[in-house]
């Protein structure tokens, strides 16, 4: 179970990496080039971020993995141990294990920058509309107020959650 840990957390780093380049393989397209001056700046401060963020999720790596470790090694040495002193140490194991998970999971969409996030928000909301519309013609006018309900909650969500990233939301400019 461990082993496979490792493994889908590997994964999961090396597919957000590989999204990131090929979101960095499209330059900017003709017209833009006024701007790209400008974005220099962004793009140098994006990358650092994105240093940053593959050295936390190799640090929570590194922290997972000797933890696994030592946890592997513990019980052999550590037969002496109560069961109640091994079911602290377990759950203490779990609790960091979990941190981290969280830790790169919060990495993972700062490397998927806010478009890819925005991007993935909006297929959710368009879902939910497009339930809400049925609902709509339906009539079920209780389940489509609970659908719009859980539509504000979510883009108030997602708000809070590029604030906490650090990764403000800019309005779409696909209708100009």
């Amino acid at each position: 179970m461990k082993r496979y840990l490792i493994s889908i957390v590997a994964i999961l780093v090396v597919s957000g990496l590989a999204w990131v380049s090929f979101g960095q393989a499209e330059g900017p397209a003709g017209g833009r080039s006024d701007r790209a001056a400008g974005k220099r700046g962004n793009r140098a401060m994006y990358r650092e971020r994105q240093q940053q963020a593959i050295s936390a999720i190799e640090q929570q790596l590194a922290k997972m993995k000797s933890a696994m470790e030592s946890f592997s090694a513990g019980p052999r040495s550590g037969q002496n141990l109560s069961d109640e002193e091994r079911t602290k140490l377990r759950a203490k194991f779990r609790e960091e294990r979990l941190q981290s998970i969280a830790i790169i999971e919060e990495q993972l969409a700062k490397l998927k920058g806010r478009r890819g996030l925005q991007a993935e928000h909006e297929e959710s909301i368009s879902e939910l509309n497009a339930i809400r519309e049925s609902a709509i013609k339906e009539k079920a006018t209780q389940t489509a107020s609970t659908i719009e309900k859980l539509i504000t909650q979510k883009k108030k969500a997602f708000e809070e959650r590029m604030q906490k990233l650090g990764l403000p939301e800019r309005p779409s400019r696909r209708g100009n």
